[in-house]
């Protein structure tokens, strides 16, 4: 069988950027696009990688950029405003589709329209929401009954967002449907105060759960939970002047940084037959990302919109990404 081509859209952007790094050190062949051929020209890629200048809001680029190609990595965000055309070219080409979105409306919209789709379309395979995703999967499968009710919750530390992910994470806060309920969550080691946030979990678990009620928190120092849940309330009024704030961000942290980011989501499934769980944990969620995109598009299976657990065998897949950045067991549900 002949080597699937894989494409990264995006790649001179911060995370574009490091997927065609991890491909380069795969020396998997690949076709890179951007917008501006001289910062594309200085991306790393494979011998037979292929630079190609292509523009999103360009049909026809598009088209020609995925001519010959078998699967499509999109990093080009915010997805709620770039991603849907770029799907469009895919699934009109017949290539199969993953991204590293965040953006839970994007998502869902992705799943509304591109069900019935001919290829795999699979978006957020990136830290958001690999790791929440497949283990509450796991969790799910290890109850061996009915999943009636599904936790996923996030503990990062030291993690500086890139400038895309700012902007992102903005716009989904921004939104209508933010929660601002707070939780006390049991980890392995200890209680953490922790608010509810709109993760994209909550969209793709019931697709494979759909009996199941999903909520998504985020672990944060007790004395800062009253503040942040008050401000995540105020958010949809605070965008508009914290969006030029946004824009004067670094592209993304360096290396050093970004490896001094850690990071734990723990996983939670319950049901009439008691409680399962399951613990990813491990540092650089950007470098971890890249890695995810590539295993993702190596390993998509099915065809249509799909949530990662869908269209990847998730004890496989967290086992080959499996790295000194990325750990994932099975303990103890606590909660």
């Amino acid at each position: 069988m002949s080597t699937p081509l894989l494409a990264v859209l995006g790649a001179t952007g911060y995370t574009g950027r490091l997927v065609a790094e991890e491909l380069a050190r795969r020396h998997r062949p690949c076709r890179l696009g951007a917008r501006n051929p001289n910062r594309l020209a200085k991306v790393p890629r494979a011998p037979e990688g292929e630079p190609f200048v292509v523009d999103v809001h360009r049909a026809s680029e598009l088209d020609a950029f995925l001519d010959g190609v078998t699967v499509l990595i999109n990093t080009v965000g915010p997805f709620t405003a770039l991603g849907l055309p770029v799907v469009e070219a895919a699934v009109r080409n017949a290539v199969a589709y993953v991204d590293c979105t965040g953006e839970p409306g994007f998502m869902a919209e992705v799943y509304r329209r591109f069900g019935d789709a001919a290829v795999p379309v699979v978006p957020a395979c990136g830290f958001d929401y690999i790791p929440g995703d497949l283990a509450a999967a796991v969790a799910a499968a290890d109850l061996g009954g009915e999943a009636t009710e599904v936790g996923v919750h996030y503990e990062v530390d030291s993690m500086l967002p890139s400038r895309g992910t700012a902007r992102s994470a903005l716009g989904v806060l921004a939104g209508d449907a933010v929660v601002t309920r707070r939780r006390r969550v049991a980890f392995p080691d200890g209680v953490r105060d922790a608010i509810e946030w709109p993760g994209g979990e909550r969209v793709t678990v019931p697709r494979y759960l759909p009996g199941a009620a999903v909520t998504v928190t985020m672990a944060v120092p007790a004395l800062l939970a009253p503040g942040l849940a008050q401000g995540a309330a105020l958010m949809p009024w605070l965008a508009p002047f914290l969006r030029p704030l946004v824009d004067l961000l670094p592209e993304g942290p360096p290396p050093a940084l970004r490896a001094m980011a850690r990071y734990r989501v723990l996983a939670e499934a319950t049901g009439p037959d008691g409680r399962a769980a399951v613990l990813c944990e491990g540092s650089d969620p950007y470098g971890v990302t890249a890695q995810f995109l590539v295993e993702a598009a190596e390993r998509l299976r099915g065809k249509g919109a799909m949530a990662p657990a869908q269209a990847l065998d998730p004890v496989p897949f967290l086992d080959a990404v499996s790295s000194e950045r990325f750990r994932w067991r099975r303990v103890a549900a606590t909660s």
